[in-house]
């Protein structure tokens, strides 16, 4: 029987876009004839770098999606000067905090802004913007995605995180009641690619600037990015109101506005995730093109690391990967240079690896007088191995040495003397 694992090659990116403009539907507006210069620029990129799933920053918000729908039709899915057109059949957004109105004078000027255009009615909106849905997300995928199980966070409250950050000498009593920890929002995208998922985690922290000694900004940066930290950490999500699948592949992304060792960000707020057990932070995208020693890992033309694509541990082995910064003439180099065009795309190169629930089917235990039998349906170019424990504790478990594993038509058979059996006996992939 022919193997069903053929392992599943992707490439996914963020890119902090700057497609924020300046009123509501301006960027649906401008999109819609297909000529947009700013918009041009990005689709070349995302030609030129061809990801299979997107994350786009800064990127406006409107309930009906057209400014995202325009963005694939209209600018990814024709050639830019040249360009192998790309094309995201599926894509997805969604409300974002930033502009939306709070009803409270949240930047303690003694005014609460009701009214959108202006910096003031951004601050005291839950995420700053001059109007709802200013610097939002948009995810653009190659491959279905999940519509019925994405989670989405935007309305956690800040205060209800156990151990927060939230200056109570900035936020009053009542304003502590409705502050959403989400700047922009958090959202869980689980995508489907040939029959193995993974859940895109993607958010945009608040930059740990603009504020006062009361580090308003810097503390929510830092409790923003712990919650995807605290949502992959058993036990420690519950006022999110869900736990992230267990045994389940995932990849965090968005521009985290935090470096791991410079800038303004609280107690190097990113290493909660560059440091998680379930994280594999191990490769460290670089600069495409000419760079000094001390920047080669820079994402921003502001000297830091802040835009991250982060993988897990389990399920992916990461390939390759870059931060789109060419130098003249590499193809791309002169897509950048007006002054809002502070990130460069990041983006990595991952193979999907089996979990055991993908590949061992239809295990079957058969116990005979002397010999206890274990048969399973599985891909003969695979390792495994069969365990054995007492209690079904997880250190109780040991490998059940000196056992041959026959196949036949796709089907792997293993014997196992009753005296050298376990009570309890599991079969394992190894070396995936």
């Amino acid at each position: 029987m022919p193997s069903i694992w053929a392992a599943p090659q992707i490439r996914v990116a963020t890119y902090n876009a700057s497609l924020a403009l300046n009123t509501k539907g301006e960027l649906a507006a401008v999109l819609r004839p297909g000529t947009y210069f700013r918009a041009k620029q990005v689709a070349e990129m995302i030609q030129i770098i061809q990801p299979d799933v997107l994350l786009l920053n800064e990127f406006d918000f409107d309930v009906n999606g057209t400014a995202m729908t325009r963005l694939n039709d209209k600018y990814f899915k024709v050639s830019q000067n040249g360009r192998p057109p790309q094309n995201f059949p599926y894509r997805y957004t969604a409300p974002s905090n930033t502009g939306t109105h709070s009803g409270f004078d949240f930047d303690n000027n003694g005014v609460v802004d009701d009214t959108p255009g202006d910096q003031g009615y951004g601050g005291d909106a839950f995420g700053f913007g001059e109007f709802e849905g200013k610097y939002g997300m948009a995810v653009f995928s190659k491959y279905p995605i999940d519509v019925d199980a994405i989670r989405t966070f935007e309305e956690v409250l800040w205060r209800d995180l156990p151990g927060n950050l939230l200056p109570t000498s900035w936020y009053d009593e009542d304003e502590r009641g409705v502050f959403r920890l989400s700047s922009k929002s958090h959202w869980d995208v689980p995508i489907d690619v040939d029959g193995r998922r993974f859940h895109f985690l993607v958010s945009h922290p608040t930059p740990p600037v603009f504020d006062g000694p009361e580090d308003r900004n810097g503390r929510r940066n830092h409790d923003e990015i712990r919650m995807w930290a605290d949502y992959l950490t058993e036990g420690a999500s519950g006022y999110m109101g869900a736990n992230f699948p267990v045994g389940e592949r995932f990849v965090i992304a968005g521009d985290q506005n935090a470096d791991p060792v410079r800038g303004d960000s609280v107690n190097s707020a990113i290493n909660q995730l560059l440091n998680h057990p379930k994280v594999n932070a191990s490769f460290v995208p670089e600069r495409s093109g000419t760079s000094s020693e001390s920047a080669k890992y820079d994402t921003a033309t502001f000297s830091l690391r802040v835009d991250y694509v982060l993988p897990s541990l389990a399920g992916f082995e990461v390939t390759g990967g870059a931060v789109f910064w060419p130098s003249s003439p590499q193809p791309g180099w002169n897509l950048f240079g007006a002054s809002d065009q502070d990130h460069r795309p990041v983006y990595l190169d991952l193979e999907m690896l089996p979990f055991a629930h993908e590949v061992i089917r239809n295990l079957t235990l058969i116990v005979g007088n002397e010999i206890v039998t274990l048969e399973w349906e599985g891909e003969t170019d695979l390792g495994y191995e069969v365990q054995g424990s007492s209690d079904l504790a997880e250190d109780s478990w040991v490998t059940l040495d000196g056992l041959e594993i026959v196949w036949e038509d796709g089907v792997a058979r293993v014997e196992i003397a009753r005296s050298a059996a376990k009570e309890f006996l599991r079969v394992k992939l190894v070396d995936p």
